[in-house]
């Protein structure tokens, strides 16, 4: 993999347009009120960690430990709320100490928020980064760990979805977790020799305290046995 740096700039958030021609089943043709899976999803940046190359697999943890959460990435088409198969869904997410694979990261100051240099370089690993279609039932199915902290952004999992051979299609956004949720975990190893998360909405580069977008992408995370459980819907609309 060639070595890739960070390229400054967060971006800022959209709303999702329309984004082609869906072709439904006649079961599905009768028009309904659509449900909150069928709203647009609320579009973030992909940030400067995004790569064209993940892996085709359904557990990306490639040994990385933490918390063990098994993500459903659900795609559907915003007219009846139908399940949209074939679509590829990536996902990717820092490990527990904040570093992203596939790249040299980048270290920020915590006061300033500004960038102070260049931090650990795994542009040579992949860890933490799939790609998955969706099934028949629209489902893209992730095994991944919950992301820890770092400077300056809350914890969150980038996904991306992408119409088959329609790039221009793609709906991106970021996934986050509820504050009580994300303090109980970084309380656990291997996240609490860290402590906890010192960045609120307010000071994150993405959000900058848009608390509709926050509420919006925030994760119902269940447990689930040892680990943890959770399901995300995107409207391709």
């Amino acid at each position: 993999m060639d070595r890739r740096k960070f390229v400054a700039g967060a971006g800022g958030l959209m709303f999702s347009t329309g984004a082609g021609t869906f072709a439904l089943a006649e079961s599905d043709k009768k028009l309904v009120m659509p449900s909150n899976a069928c709203k647009p999803v609320v579009q973030q940046t992909p940030g400067p960690y995004l790569t064209a190359d993940n892996p085709l697999r359904s557990d990306i943890r490639e040994g990385v430990q933490g918390a063990v959460l098994q993500l459903d990435i659900k795609v559907v088409e915003p007219l009846a709320c139908a399940a949209v198969p074939g679509v590829v869904v990536d996902i990717w997410n820092c490990d527990a100490i904040g570093r992203y694979a596939g790249f040299q990261n980048i270290d920020f100051d915590l006061h300033t928020l500004q960038i102070k240099g260049p931090g650990a370089d795994y542009s040579s690993a992949s860890f933490l980064r799939g790609r998955q279609i969706t099934d028949e039932n629209g489902i893209a199915r992730f095994t991944t760990i919950v992301p820890g902290w770092y400077v300056p952004r809350l914890p969150h999992i980038h996904v991306r979805a992408i119409m088959p051979d329609l790039d221009w299609t793609a709906t991106t956004t970021q996934l986050y977790f509820a504050r009580d949720f994300e303090k109980e975990i970084y309380e656990t190893e291997p996240y609490a020799a860290r402590g906890q998360n010192p960045i609120g909405p307010d000071r994150d580069i993405v959000l900058k305290g848009d608390k509709y977008a926050l509420k919006a992408l925030t994760l119902d995370v269940k447990k689930d046995g040892d680990g943890y459980k959770a399901t995300f819907d995107i409207s391709m609309g």
